[in-house]
């Protein structure tokens, strides 16, 4: 069971948010706002979220929507209809926050853009997430986090240098989309208390993508070489990326030359240090290869577990590579509190990752479960 009298006093206790988004993006957005203590009603039309079918399915829930709409309830409200927009618009009185990832033309058919309703409400939030943007020549067009990984270029620096261009295996785009909608708001909400005024927040997975290739985008205009796929390595460090052990890999990531040195002091080569070929990070990138076989000639040597403990714990930053449900036994997760219990006993669900955050060392508690099907 929650601490009630944690939820009291979470930050956005107090804060009605109606969440009429949907899929994945928008409502993590919402989620965030929800774990932080706003009540968010998600807003559903009568034929459902599509998330709720995605796979695996849990009845008339699935894995997605279980992440992206816990400590909801819901609504069925049909927007495209008179009567439903009179509703919603009955229901904004006493919200703080809406939010929708509407294209601009459906936000203008069901007369709920941000004009009409601040007109209503001046001192609403109003945050719409979309795919390419509000503005431009792809407004109007949908996407999904994987389209817009390749459209931004995340897919052309994935994968493996021989192999062809990938999607990240999570679905960056999205969450960070949510996260950014969700920050968005949280600034207005700032302002709203000083001024009195409500504000539109914008954001979008295209704009999302073009925040997270900041650095290739950076480095093409220094270098002028085009970006390039490099597996889990990367071409600003070395070394960097997974190395060979006795019984599987690991992941080392040295970002400067005293970690180097450690590296090389932990692993009795410190002849690495002063080799022409590695005495600085620059000749380290450029004799990547050549590296991996010295390393590795004494990696080989023990197995991961003896590697990621015998390294990490004095400095250098390594670890092994996990499944994702290997967090669920994880030691440093149950000290940390990552995993919640998840309040449904009628789902195979237990325990969600809760929201990153602590306050004052307390995490922010799953209340209720993502809702079921309105009626």
């Amino acid at each position: 069971m929650y601490n009630k009298s944690l939820f009291e006093h979470l930050p956005l206790s107090g804060l009605k948010v109606l969440d009429a988004t949907s899929n994945i993006a928008g409502p993590f957005g919402g989620a965030i706002l929800a774990d932080l203590g706003a009540e968010v009603i998600k807003v559903e039309t009568p034929a459902g979220d599509a998330s709720r079918t995605m796979t695996p399915q849990d009845g008339d829930r699935s894995a997605y929507f279980h992440i992206v709409n816990r400590n909801k309830s819901a609504i069925s409200i049909d927007l495209k209809s008179a009567e439903g927009q009179a509703e919603l618009k009955k229901l904004l009185a006493d919200t703080d926050v809406f939010l929708t990832n509407f294209l601009p033309e459906r936000l203008t058919a069901m007369h709920l853009t941000p004009d009409e309703l601040m007109k209503i409400k001046p001192g609403l939030i109003f945050g719409n997430l979309s795919s390419y943007g509000s503005s431009g020549p792809d407004s109007s067009v949908p996407g999904y986090d994987a389209t817009l990984q390749g459209r931004t270029g995340i897919m052309h620096v994935t994968g493996e240098p021989h192999g062809k261009p990938v999607r990240a295996g999570v679905s960056v785009l999205d969450m960070g989309a949510g996260m950014w909608l969700a920050i968005g708001v949280l600034a207005a909400l700032v302002k709203r208390a000083e001024t009195g005024l409500g504000s539109v927040v914008e954001t979008s997975l295209y704009e999302t993508g073009a925040s997270w290739v900041s650095y290739h985008l950076s480095a093409f205009q220094l270098s002028g070489k085009p970006s390039e796929r490099f597996g889990a390595s990367h071409p600003a460090f070395g070394p960097y990326g997974l190395y060979q052990t006795l019984d599987g890999d690991i992941c080392i990531g040295v970002g400067n030359d005293n970690i180097f040195s450690k590296l090389c002091v932990l692993l009795h080569r410190e002849d690495l240090i002063t080799n022409p070929q590695f005495v600085t990070n620059t000749s380290r990138v450029a004799n990547a290869a050549l590296l991996r076989i010295e390393l590795e000639k004494v990696l080989v040597t023990q197995g991961a577990k003896h590697w990621a403990e015998h390294l990490g714990r004095q400095g250098v930053p390594v670890d092994r590579v996990s499944k994702p449900e290997d967090l669920l036994n994880d030691l440093q997760a149950q000290a940390v509190e990552i995993l919640l219990p998840y309040p449904d006993e009628t789902s195979k669900v237990k325990k969600i990752p809760g929201v990153p955050i602590r306050f004052n060392g307390e995490r922010p508690p799953i209340r209720n479960s993502a809702p079921h099907r309105p009626n």
